[in-house]
């Protein structure tokens, strides 16, 4: 499908090269038009104005012919205070929605792979205990950017980073062996800041059940070791769980240990001294970060030996490098916005490209019941883990409702509406819309009205109405708001423009006759049908949820 946008600026620079300096060139861009006016709207008169120092419309009136002339354009007009305004030929949006009858849905947005490797790392929590309700943003995030970057053309591999190194999976350990210690008739203190989650000791129990007499022959240190690994397994199995059930999966699962015990961290290491960015001081190991950006020089070796996770993040970050990806995309929660800085510290000091790290941060969610906010908290009997919100409220109200605002707002999420099967409900208003094409679908066929494989000019023509029209915009301009919210990382425009195309198809379902006595007007109303059924689909693939062909 043709970015329509990017099309029409070609064929105007190409049209006005020789009434543009070098200099004004790029600034002919067109824009879409409000409603009530032509298709597009090219602003480049106000613009010349201040340099040119004439009136703009009188601009736009001498470089009105050039632009009438342009292959896509059926009419070009001068208006003031200084636009020309541009509307699409009939055959040329014949041939647009042409090309979208004969796509499938998943791949309507998509552009030809272009060869790039992009990796988006999300979610990461620690294989300590179950997902929390507040990983599921970051979750959906994720997810809906890796497959609308996938639109762009880009192979794309989405990463959850395993942190199953350190201090916090021996808490984790010591945690679960207080429980599961005394089951073999021996004691082990609860750490300080020990896990004191419910689920520790269910785990002490499956493991104790699975391997209880194997474990009694062992010293404490195997025993430890042991029950580090199960625990994670056992972890890891209930997070994959919770994330498939909203609809989530990855390519890679990649381990800390593993990047740790393959000698990552000393390959890094040498680099940095390579390099030349990295000092001795209090005994400890510290890079240069001040030189790169950073408020701090900050510690890589800890004057006991221990790698820092300044260290390891970027022995991780040097790996993604050398293993083919052009970016890094990390998504990460709000209590990482302080990372950002140093993180890109690190890259520069590494060398890397200096585009090759992007931090998209989420901020908060709060969840609803009955209007008011809620505490999710096991005390308060509210529900707290991943698993349980999808439960309660369905996969694809959970993915609809965690992209209910940009990730850079806070999102207030309403656990009743999420459940009415009403038109407050997002997603189910996308479910319902969906179906009600289909049923105009299933009529026209079962009385034998025309339904069009090909659009003509004449079926565009025919389309004049202001709901036919509006319809019409939200199909033409679907890849290049596409496009636009791959460029800038907002994947809860999809869920925009599908809630925009929902509400445009009940506009003129509402108002308009699709199946008519004219037979003329009832097919040209039925391409709108079928391309707007085509991408209802095509945003629903992006945004992982299904539509029902029926209700």
């Amino acid at each position: 499908m043709l970015n329509l946008r990017e099309t029409i600026d070609r064929q105007v620079s190409l049209a006005l090269r020789d009434l543009l300096s070098a200099e004004e060139a790029p600034l002919a861009c067109c824009s879409l038009s409000r409603p009530g006016f032509l298709d597009y709207t090219l602003s480049l008169p106000m613009k010349l104005a201040r340099t040119r120092h004439r009136a703009p419309v009188v601009i736009a009136q001498e470089l009105q012919p050039a632009v009438a002339g342009i292959g896509c354009a059926a009419l070009a007009e001068a208006v003031a205070p200084g636009y020309i305004n541009i509307q699409l030929s009939d055959s040329f949006v014949a041939d647009q929605l042409s090309s979208m009858l004969g796509t499938e849905p998943a791949v309507l947005v998509r552009k030809e792979a272009n060869g790039q490797k992009i990796e988006v790392e999300f979610v990461s929590a620690n294989p300590t205990g179950p997902l929390h309700v507040g990983n599921g943003r970051g979750a959906v995030l994720g997810s809906v950017l890796a497959t609308l970057l996938e639109t762009q053309g880009y192979d794309v591999d989405r990463e959850y980073y395993v942190n199953d190194y350190g201090s916090k999976m021996k808490l984790f350990t010591e945690s679960i062996a207080h429980y599961l210690f005394p089951m073999l008739g021996l004691e082990h203190a609860m750490p300080d800041e020990g896990y004191q989650g419910a689920y520790v000791p269910d785990l002490a129990q499956v493991i104790y059940d699975r391997k209880g007499s194997e474990l009694r022959s062992q010293l404490d240190e195997q025993r430890l070791s042991a029950i580090e690994e199960d625990g994670k397994k056992l972890v890891l199995a209930s997070i994959r769980q919770a994330l498939e059930e909203i609809g989530v999966s990855f390519d890679t699962w990649f381990s800390e240990r593993y990047l740790i015990e393959n000698g990552w961290n000393d390959r890094v290491l040498q680099q940095f001294r390579d390099r030349g960015v990295v000092y001795e001081k209090d005994d400890a190991v510290w890079l240069r970060s001040t030189d790169f950006g950073d408020d701090k020089d900050r510690v890589l070796v800890r004057r006991d030996g221990e790698p820092t996770y300044t260290l390891t993040d970027a022995a991780y970050h040097f790996n993604k490098f050398q293993r083919g990806y052009v970016k890094s995309i990390d998504v990460f929660g709000a209590d990482h916005i302080g990372h950002i800085v140093p993180m890109q510290a690190l890259m520069k000091s590494l060398g890397l490209p200096d585009d090759f790290l992007e931090v998209i941060i989420y901020q908060i969610v709060h969840f609803l019941r009955g209007g008011q906010r809620v505490v999710l908290s096991k005390q308060t009997g509210e529900i707290i883990e991943l698993a349980d919100l999808v439960r309660e409220v369905g996969k694809d109200q959970a993915r609809v409702f965690f992209l209910l605002s940009s990730a850079d707002s806070e999102l207030e999420f309403d656990l009743e509406v999420a459940k009415e099967h009403s038109l407050d409900n997002p997603a189910y208003y996308l479910k319902y819309t969906y179906a009600r094409l289909c049923s105009v679908e299933r009529q026209a066929r079962g009385i034998g009205t025309a339904v069009p494989s090909v659009a003509s000019p004449e079926d565009v023509s025919r389309l004049k109405t202001p709901e036919d029209c509006e319809l019409l915009k939200c199909l033409l301009k679907a890849q290049d708001e596409v496009d636009d919210a791959a460029r800038t990382r907002q994947p809860h425009r999809i869920l925009y423009l599908a809630s925009e195309l929902a509400k445009s198809v009940n506009a003129f379902y509402q108002k308009e006759k699709v199946i008519q006595e004219d037979a003329g007007l009832a097919q040209a109303r039925m391409l709108l049908v079928l391309v707007s059924q085509r991408l209802l689909q095509a945003y629903a693939h992006v945004l992982g949820v299904t539509l029902p062909e029926s209700m």
